[in-house]
C-alpha cells in the first residue's frame, strides 16, 4: 500500500512540475460589437465582435439596417469606424467615439471596420 501512495505522490508532483505556467493575457484595449439585425444595438439576432487583437482593420459586412457600439476603448485613442469598401477602403463612416454609444448605420452598408484614429488624420 505504501508503494502505491508513493507512486501516486511522485506522479502528481512530476505532473505539477511539468505543467506550463502560462503568461496572462494582456488586458483588452479595444472591443467593438456590431449588430446586423438591430438598429439600436440590441436583440438576439446576428452579432459580431471586433477585438483589438484582430488588427486595426477587419472585414465583416454589416447591412445598413444594423448598428455598432464600442464596448471597450480609450477615448481619444480609439474610434470605431465603418467603411463602405473591404480592407478599410471607400467612404468612411464615423461610428462610435465613446464607450457605450450606439450608432445606427442609417442605411449605409458597411464592409469593413477600423478601431483607430488614422482615418481621421490622427
Amino acid at each position: 500500500m505504501h508503494a502505491i501512495v508513493t507512486f501516486i505522490t511522485l506522479a502528481l508532483s512530476s505532473f505539477a512540475a511539468a505543467s506550463p505556467q502560462g503568461v496572462p493575457d494582456k488586458p483588452i484595449e479595444f472591443y467593438g460589437r456590431m449588430y446586423a439585425d438591430s438598429a439600436n444595438c440590441s436583440g438576439t439576432g446576428t452579432r459580431y465582435a471586433y477585438l483589438g487583437s484582430m488588427g486595426n482593420c477587419i472585414n465583416k459586412a454589416v447591412p445598413g439596417t444594423g448598428s455598432a457600439t464600442m464596448v471597450v476603448g480609450e477615448v481619444s485613442k480609439h474610434f470605431f469606424a465603418g467603411w463602405t469598401g473591404p480592407d478599410c477602403t471607400g467612404k468612411v463612416v464615423l461610428i462610435v467615439s465613446n464607450v457605450g454609444e450606439c450608432v445606427d448605420l442609417g442605411g449605409t452598408d458597411v464592409q469593413s471596420w477600423s478601431n483607430d484614429m488614422k482615418p481621421f488624420g490622427k
